[in-house]
């Protein structure tokens, strides 16, 4: 099974395409200052790469976004008690001078389906400009997952340090790779999957969101973990 993304939780394909995008780019994944900016509250791609950049040494991460649409607890605390470093911000323009990578994500306007007022008051709060990639360094790279709405202005499309559309046609290698290896992995030790009347701990995973999904759980010796998420159950 390959997990393509789910809703606003994860999505480790990207994952891989961003780091093939980093390892090409900048030859390494430690001693960086990655930011992130947009929709870092319910952005699965960010939460995916912040939690596999901290196998790495000495990142530093930036989350810019507003107050609505910060980055979620749970990944701070990840992030704590990796004993990394982060701050957060509300300003793209104070922070780009910062950065090694800048990671841009739209506002997902899917997200706010019952909350269009919210919407509209968040989608052209943070925009990257050309003006702005003056204070950035000359070797910064700017990646985003697309399809982009309107945080990208075109005029960036033209600088060398926008590299999201060679980051998008990484994704079919990353891709292709990751089947080939899933169709020809050995094959692996199961534990039992088991389907208990429990709600999953983690408020952001998918079956505190997609009701109509059974609530199973992975019995490894005497601990149980969500099938969605991994998240162990507190029982």
């Amino acid at each position: 099974m390959i997990n393509a993304g789910d809703g606003g939780h994860l999505h480790p394909t990207q994952t891989l395409t961003d780091l093939l995008t980093i390892k090409e780019l900048k030859s390494s994944f430690s001693n960086l200052t990655f930011g992130f900016c947009g929709d870092l509250k319910q952005g699965r791609t960010v939460h995916s790469l912040v939690k596999m950049l901290l196998r790495y040494k000495n990142n530093k991460f930036i989350f810019i976004s507003t107050d609505q649409l910060q980055i979620p607890d749970y990944i701070k605390k990840i992030i704590i008690e990796s004993k990394n470093q982060f701050e957060e911000s509300c300003s793209l323009e104070n922070s780009i001078d910062k950065l090694d990578i800048l990671y841009m994500t739209r506002i997902q306007k899917e997200r706010f389906k019952f909350e269009k007022t919210a919407f509209s008051a968040q989608k052209s709060f943070f925009k990257l400009k050309k003006s702005t990639l003056k204070k950035a360094k000359s070797d910064m790279l700017v990646l985003h997952p697309l399809p982009r709405v309107d945080e990208i202005d075109f005029e960036v499309d033209s600088d060398p340090r926008a590299t999201y559309f060679r980051q998008a046609a990484n994704g079919v290698f990353a891709r292709m790779a990751l089947i080939t290896h899933v169709l020809s992995a050995p094959k692996v030790e199961n534990f039992p999957s088991v389907t208990i009347n429990k709600c999953c701990c983690n408020d952001r995973c998918v079956t505190n969101f997609e009701k109509y999904l059974p609530k199973r759980f992975i019995k490894n010796k005497e601990s149980y973990f969500c099938e969605y998420c991994s998240q162990k159950l507190n029982i």
